[in-house]
């Protein structure tokens, strides 16, 4: 696509335009914002202003039209996040943000045809958000190939391809005015040592250091040489004193057209591998799966059609802040509709229910939700399009966490909404001011992870939980899956030799999928926006792998329910070998066989979290912060068989929890031998058993009073009514949010196929 690039002078802008370059795209004009004339700098929070003498420079060396304005706003708002939640989400009036939009309004009247904008950001979460936000409002997607870049190995990247940039601005432990002007290369091993010694950021994401490009191979035409420069210091000290470098004079030395020809084609831009090694590992081992003889236990002959229509009337569930509903869908009068008109229709009633349990709009409490599951018939590309701008009409800034299903034969939707104000006892005034809700919503091309292909946030936290979109085995620099892609993935060195495996890996994209699917879903935890953790980092480390600390177990909470979704039973097998390759802890998790998924992807996994941060059984009620204790949830397992006349029910749960605490997910799998055959009178007698007997149970005791929200899998041939008498002795007056699923196969991690599977989360 074409592009405008947001130059700041610095390296990572001009290092972004040689990823840009190498994804593809065209380079078409450069934009900046400055301060006003006679002025070297101010404090912008989002921009960076030192250097901007030479900015004009860098434009010439790159050959493209410059763009700029001064900036005229103030960093007004300041938080996290940047706009509103509500639907057709407009800036702040006077915030320095607002000044980037009207510039890029200016590019676009000189050239229509852009389509993207690079951007240079690694670790700013204040910076991505809001230049994300303009972009949005454009329909222009923002390229941030350096996003969560691991700035050690990106630094030794950029040298590799022989950047020229020197330091034009210190103000870091250790770093000085006699520092300002030496180059990258030189400074190199004085960063890296101030990075072991105090912590700071090699590439100077914490301010520490900001740089000005001379030459970037590949893609400057020209070098500029600096002719006359001065010292300026801001702020005297010891320690880390503010200064910076004036350009005075400087030209621009233009390359021939063969030293730029030779450059391009000498420039190998370094891109970061595209799974990490454990993801890799379980790559291979879905492969030599698909290799291996077919042994899955699921029935043969199963139908590609899922099962009749199965529907319940919606249902809702209010806990303190947390409202759930379910089984959300539109009057049957509306059937005939289009899939976006009864999409508007169940938002519709979705907001009368919701308007019942809150006292704020249900407009706000809608947008305001932590998380959307959308079931729709079908998943073809234009329904799938159709579908996102009906959904995106009741979202603005931040929407919810969203998972993505075709199943059944009409729109359903299931939600948990989060209204804070329910809480307003004294005795929660502890956990009113730690439930922050707080978005991770990247819409930036990178090599991270995917950005949203709707209108969703990748994840939503609320402590303690984190509720993360269905991810899908996209690759991120493309959004693209792999069969659909032109550029065909790394092979593993130590598998050059095994012709079997390099077969598989050839002639099925399910390897890769699986594997990015599982990836993407460990960055975004790496990465979610824990609500407890303060600062504009908002979670993020630098997620993308290239430390071993990013691994460390429990990093950004514990997967308290992963749901597998997949298109074709034969893959379950496959998939369920690369889950058990990847080695996390075990947790409560169900394979579910759909009609469809998103882009014709193969898998989708949804996960809860849970941060593990727990507050005391009985905290000080006059005490505002509590106290918090960390914690790993508990795994448990077990089976119960219960026998009614000639009828025999098996039923098997998995539970994660944090007893005494009621905050817990479980999964339960139901089963009778006699399947269809068993009469209702001899299946209410065992459902009505089973329920006794899982009350006995002490991991099962927080789902008794506590569970918000659950959805009901059924498969083919299988009556829904026939498990209602267990569900209605088990919870009786305190019913959870219900939403029925109609699935091809319900599968739990033995490869054992059930009739009914029944997911729980307390709070």
């Amino acid at each position: 696509m074409k592009y405008v690039a947001l130059l700041s002078g610095g390296k990572d802008s001009c290092f972004n335009l040689l990823h840009c370059l190498k994804n593809g795209h065209q380079l078409v004009a450069a934009a900046t914002l400055s301060p006003e004339l006679g002025k070297d700098e101010i404090d912008s929070y989002l921009y960076q202003t030192v250097g901007q003498d030479g900015i004009a420079l860098i434009a010439d060396a790159l050959r493209v039209p410059l763009y700029r304005r001064v900036i005229r706003g103030h960093p007004l708002e300041q938080g996290s996040e940047y706009g509103t939640t509500s639907p057709g989400s407009a800036g702040t009036p006077g915030d320095e943000t607002e000044d980037l939009h009207l510039l890029l309004e200016t590019v676009l009247e000189h050239h229509p045809d852009v389509r993207g904008v690079a951007v240079g950001a690694i670790l700013s979460n204040y910076q991505r958000v809001r230049v994300e936000h303009v972009c949005r409002r454009f329909s222009l997607t923002p390229l941030a190939y350096l996003w969560q870049r691991n700035q050690v190995a990106l630094l030794s990247e950029m040298l590799a391809t022989h950047i020229d940039a020197i330091l034009i601005k210190v103000a870091g432990a250790g770093l000085t005015l006699s520092h300002l002007g030496l180059s990258l290369s030189a400074m190199h091993p004085t960063l890296l040592r101030l990075h072991a010694m105090y912590g700071t950021h090699p590439c100077g994401e914490g301010g520490e250091y900001e740089s000005f490009t001379l030459d970037c191979p590949g893609i400057f035409k020209g070098r500029i040489v600096l002719q006359e420069t001065e010292k300026v210091n801001s702020i005297e000290g010891d320690v880390a004193p503010v200064a910076y470098l004036r350009i005075k004079k400087a030209q621009v030395m233009h390359k021939n057209e063969e030293d730029v020809f030779a450059e391009a084609q000498h420039t190998n831009v370094p891109v970061p591998p595209l799974l990490e090694p454990c993801f890799q590992h379980v790559r291979i081992q879905v492969a030599r799966s698909l290799g291996s003889p077919l042994s899955c236990t699921l029935r043969a002959g199963i139908s590609p059609s899922v099962s009749r229509s199965m529907s319940l009337p919606p249902s809702v569930r209010a806990l303190g802040p947390w409202i759930a509903v379910g089984n959300v869908h539109a009057p049957s009068q509306n059937a005939s509709h289009s899939i976006p008109e009864q999409l508007t229709q169940c938002f519709y009633n979705l907001k009368d229910i919701l308007a019942k349990h809150s006292t704020s709009s249900s407009s706000e409490v809608l947008a305001k939700s932590a998380v959307i599951t959308l079931f729709l018939p079908t998943l073809d590309s234009s329904t799938f399009s159709a579908a996102n701008a009906a959904y995106s009409t009741f979202f603005g800034t931040s929407p919810p966490a969203r998972a993505c299903i075709a199943a059944g034969e009409s729109v359903v939707i299931e939600c948990v909404a989060w209204a804070p104000e329910r809480s307003l006892a004294n005795s929660e005034a502890h956990l009113r001011e730690s439930q922050t809700r707080r978005s991770l919503h990247v819409q930036s091309l990178s090599y991270w992870a995917p950005a949203n292909i709707g209108p969703y946030s990748q994840a939503i936290s609320i402590s303690p939980w984190t509720f993360v979109s269905g991810q899908i085995g996209l690759l991120p620099a493309s959004l693209t899956l792999p069969a659909s892609s032109n550029i065909p993935p790394p092979c593993p060195p130590d598998v050059e030799c095994d012709s079997e495996i390099r077969s598989c890996l050839d002639a099925s994209s399910l390897a890769l999928e699986t594997a990015l699917v599982l990836q993407h879903t460990s960055r975004l935890i790496r990465a979610a926006p824990i609500s407890c953790r303060k600062g504009d980092e908002g979670g993020f480390g630098g997620s993308d792998g290239a430390s071993e600390e990013i691994n460390a177990d429990g990093q950004g909470g514990h997967v308290q329910l992963a749901l597998y979704y997949l298109v074709d039973t034969h893959d379950l097998k496959h998939v369920q070998a690369g889950v058990t390759a990847a080695n996390d802890p075990l947790t409560p998790t169900l394979y579910v066989v759909v009609s469809s998924l998103p882009r014709g992807a193969r898998l989708e996994k949804v996960v809860v979290v849970h941060s593990g941060r727990c507050a005391l059984s009985n905290p000080d009620p006059m005490d505002d912060d509590g106290e918090i204790v960390e914690r790993i949830p508990e795994f448990l397992q077990g089976k119960l068989t219960t026998i009614s006349g000639d009828g025999q029910l098996e039923l098997y749960w998995e539970v994660s929890h944090f007893l005494p605490l009621s905050e817990a997910c479980a999964v339960l799998f139901i089963r009778c031998p006699g399947g269809e055959a068993c009469s209702s009178t001899v299946i209410v007698d065992a459902m009505e058993g089973a329920a006794e007997g899982l009350k006995s149970v002490p991991a099962l005791s927080p789902f008794l009073t506590r569970t918000l929200t659950s959805k009901i899998f059924v498969r083919p041939g299988i009556e829904l009514d026939k498990i209602l008498p267990l569900i209605n002795a088990l919870f009786a007056d305190e019913m959870p949010a219900l939403t029925v699923v109609p699935s091809q196969s319900v599968t739990s991690r033995d490869e054992r196929e059930w009739d009914w599977a029944v997911t729980l989360m307390a709070v």
